[in-house]
């Protein structure tokens, strides 16, 4: 699972993907190489070993992978950056169109407002957001709250203490929640 976290700069913060995620990605990639470069140099066609040129290229991927929210305090802007490589889409909002960061809950597989999760097919989900000025949604992430743990909900707060931006949570965290001692 890709796991996001903030970063603190000297110009602001920023919230993206993990350093352990692209070099824990790298290294596996380093080690698939090696290993086709060792079975090729011994005359094992490609074809035959096309599963672990699939995994080298799909851990290549991750390792090159970027998303990336950054909070520039001295140039008064949010900048979106997704993508592999260079091949990224950068989208820029200027602290003035941005009318808060939103953190809102939902149940998957449920429409209802009042839904509790189940263990197996509904789970309770967080959406962390930004809200624009003119009623448009960009989404930072989605994830499933048990999973966040708390950590989205500290890098909102975080992103709002270094930023200045306004923050709303659309419910008090784990309030409605029923954890019982098997949770743990």
């Amino acid at each position: 699972m890709v796991r996001h976290t903030t970063y603190i700069h000297t110009h602001g913060i920023s919230y993206a993907v993990t350093r352990s995620f692209h070099i824990i990605c790298a290294l596996f990639a380093l080690f698939l190489f090696w290993g086709l470069a060792l079975n090729a140099s011994e005359g094992v066609p490609i074809l035959s070993m096309i599963h672990i040129v699939l995994l080298f290229l799909l851990s290549l991927a991750g390792a090159v992978y970027r998303d990336s929210w950054d909070f520039d305090t001295e140039m008064n802007t949010v900048t979106s950056t997704y993508g592999f490589a260079w091949m990224c889409k950068r989208e820029q909002y200027a602290f003035d169109e941005v009318e808060r960061l939103e953190l809102t809950h939902f149940v998957r597989g449920r429409r209802e407002n009042d839904a509790k999760p189940t263990k197996r097919k509904f789970r309770a989900m967080i959406v962390f957001s930004l809200r624009l000025t003119d009623d448009q949604l960009k989404t930072i992430e989605i994830i499933a709250e048990k999973t966040s743990g708390g950590r989205t909900e500290s890098a909102m707060q975080a992103i709002g203490a270094v930023s200045g931006l306004p923050l709303y949570v659309d419910r008090p965290r784990d309030m409605d929640l029923n954890v019982s001692y098997k949770d743990l």
